[in-house]
């Protein structure tokens, strides 16, 4: 009896494991210059403090929604791993360009680490891509 239990178990599992997750594949890519074409593989992570940086963020199939939310998480040095407070959060209106990508660029006046997290406004328990940056 435990084995066909443990057998009908296993194959739940096994059957989840192996279903397709059809999630879109979504990128931040940051850089110290705007974003063209000949540089968009130069991806930065370090950054001056009160210098501009780019960034992108790109998706593989259309954004469905008209709008997303670029928020920043600052991980305080005396924290362990997890950001500890907000630095930055706002929506943006996509045009019909912009349906597989955002381009944009920041200044961050404080050194620290830095979660960028991209979120559909239809849908903000769950963000769409992250990234994670430097500013020295």
């Amino acid at each position: 009896m435990y084995k066909k239990i443990l057998y009908l178990l296993f194959i739940i599992f096994f059957a989840l494991g192996l279903s397709a997750c059809d999630t879109p594949q979504t990128t931040i890519l940051f850089n110290d210059n705007p974003i063209t074409k000949e540089n968009l593989l130069q991806n930065s992570t370090q950054f001056k403090v009160g210098k501009k940086f780019y960034y992108i963020f790109i998706t593989q199939r259309q954004i469905e929604t008209k709008f997303i939310r670029v928020r920043i998480l600052k991980r305080d040095e005396k924290a362990n791993y997890q950001p500890t407070k907000v630095v930055y959060c706002n929506d943006f209106r996509l045009s019909k360009d912009e349906v597989y990508y955002y381009t944009d660029y920041m200044v961050m006046n404080d050194t620290g680490y830095y979660y960028m997290l991209i979120y559909a406004m239809n849908r903000l328990d769950k963000p769409l891509a992250t990234a994670d940056f430097r500013v020295k």
